[in-house]
């Protein structure tokens, strides 16, 4: 385990020198809170891998292409393995930790809160609306409030994208989407 607070030591200083600066060092709170927050980190990169593997080892068994095209698990396969993916990704590259995160304040925090509102009425709403609906009004929520976007461009690139989604689901791959009660 690395230190970021132990000085650097030259070569020749020898190991006595390296072994009572790194001692020294591990002495300061701020370096093993370092040491922990590094190994809180790991562990936390390591759940990411464990349940993108485990969620694409049961998105397996529910099957991956059928004769009639997609089966139920290919699309959590595949999301299995990005989050397995950025796991390893996560664990093998270096660290870039903030030095003092913060939350977001003023129009930063409207723009959080503007993306779990449009993801909680999206999931409330897709149950009675349907997905076209409750799609488009969460991109409508989304663009105005995250993007700043005219009500023009949102409803247009609302309309576009979902009509694209349910066009690209609904007929090529033939995926039933939650309908609402104007049947569409």
């Amino acid at each position: 385990m690395s230190c970021e607070c132990a000085p650097a030591i030259p070569a020749e200083a020898g190991v006595e020198s390296a072994v009572r600066a790194h001692a020294t060092a591990l002495q300061d709170p701020g370096c093993r809170r370092a040491d922990e927050v590094e190994m809180f980190e790991r562990g936390l990169n390591v759940f990411w891998i464990v349940l993108g593997t485990g969620a694409a080892a049961h998105a397996w068994t529910m099957g991956l292409v059928g004769p009639s095209g997609p089966e139920s698990g290919l699309f959590p396969l595949l999301a299995g393995l990005i989050i397995a993916g950025a796991g390893v990704a996560l664990l093998l590259l270096p660290s870039h930790r903030a030095r003092t995160p913060a939350w977001p304040r003023g129009a930063a925090r409207g723009r959080v809160l503007g993306v779990v509102a449009g993801l909680a009425l999206m999931a409330i709403a897709m149950p009675f609306l349907g997905f076209a609906t409750a799609g488009a009004i969460t991109m409508i929520v989304l663009l105005r409030t995250v993007e700043r976007s005219s009500w023009l461009g949102s409803l247009a690139l609302a309309i576009g994208s979902v009509g694209g989604v349910m066009w690209l689901f609904g007929h090529v791959l033939g995926m039933a989407l939650p309908r609402g009660p104007w049947g569409w």
